[in-house]
């Protein structure tokens, strides 16, 4: 998967089907617009080609909210080249190119510098000043422009669209099972391991401290992950996601046992994958009920991580 970000012309591209969006989390609803541009493009033996933006529009439109993120771009690009995606355009957003009009960036960016046969998006797709550009408009320009659009409806989950926000709700509230529907796999969060404190080894489980992304979103709480980059497949895993309240802590860290591992893994990226919440963080009265409540954590993790390999 080849990808760009503000340096391309139609002549990287041949015959692109595009679809356009942030794409935060590529999520169930997400992946119906990544098929059907994928089936376009096979279609007419072109390529299927994503426009997504760094940074997230809101964090440009909104900077006083706190918007974290389901997939960071890294996580984001794994995913779609996973998905079969051809091309990426990763395109600067900024608050320059969202005063701009949706004529132009119909004509400067999507005519001139792609050149689509046909634009695919969401049916609440909008773009340009103060968001005036709809899948309506974009249709009209289209066919003045030479490109078809195609209007894709709503995913649904129990009667709502699937969307990005209702995922990140549910992973900040710990329900990451619910999320993991919406999401249509695994949540999971790309981390390098980092110096700690070294208590883990202390309490019967060794733990590698993982430093995330900024933006990333993480649930609290104490979870059943599977691990990749510590061997050749996945591992099981125990992840501890707070403040460790029984040593009266306050920044929020993000631990991973490894079930099952000995050696060092300082410096390693590590891919972690959400399966299961086990239960909530809490204080200990003792430092013996901690070490005695995390053996039954990490029993836990392997009954819930084996239920669900056999599921």
């Amino acid at each position: 998967m080849k990808v760009f970000y503000d340096d391309f012309s139609r002549g990287d591209f041949y015959c692109p089907i595009l679809t356009i969006g942030a794409f935060d989390g590529i999520h169930l609803g997400h992946r119906k617009l990544l098929e059907r541009t994928l089936y376009t493009a096979r279609k007419i033996k072109g390529q299927a080609l994503v426009m997504t933006f760094e940074p997230h529009p809101l964090k440009v439109l909104y900077p006083e909210r706190t918007l974290k993120l389901i997939t960071p771009i890294e996580e984001k690009l794994r995913l779609l080249k996973e998905a079969g995606i051809d091309a990426v355009i990763v395109y600067p957003f900024s608050l320059k190119f969202a005063q701009t009009p949706p004529e132009g960036f119909v004509e400067e960016v999507l005519y001139k510098k792609i050149g689509p046969k046909r634009v695919i998006v969401g049916y609440n797709f909008t773009f340009g000043r103060n968001r005036s550009g709809t899948a309506e408009v974009l249709g009209e320009l289209g066919t003045n422009f030479g490109f078809e659009v195609e209007v894709i409806p709503p995913y649904e989950k129990n009667g709502k669209p699937v969307s990005s926000s209702w995922i990140r709700q549910l992973i900040a509230e710990g329900r990451i099972e619910e999320a993991n529907e919406l999401l249509g796999r695994n949540f999971s969060v790309r981390g390098t391991v980092i110096q700690g404190r070294g208590r883990g080894k202390t309490l019967g489980a060794p733990t590698a401290n993982l430093k995330v992304h900024q933006d990333q979103i993480l649930p609290l709480g104490v979870y059943a992950v599977r691990v990749y980059g510590v061997a050749e497949g996945p591992m099981p895993g125990v992840a501890n996601i707070g403040r460790k309240p029984t040593f009266g802590e306050e920044d929020v860290t993000f631990e991973i046992h490894v079930i099952g591992f000995s050696g060092d893994l300082y410096g390693k990226e590590l891919l972690v994958e959400f399966s299961t919440k086990i239960r909530e963080e809490r204080a200990f009265p003792t430092i013996k009920d901690l070490s005695l409540q995390i053996q039954k954590d990490i029993e836990k993790a392997l009954e819930l991580l084996g239920q669900m390999k056999d599921a």
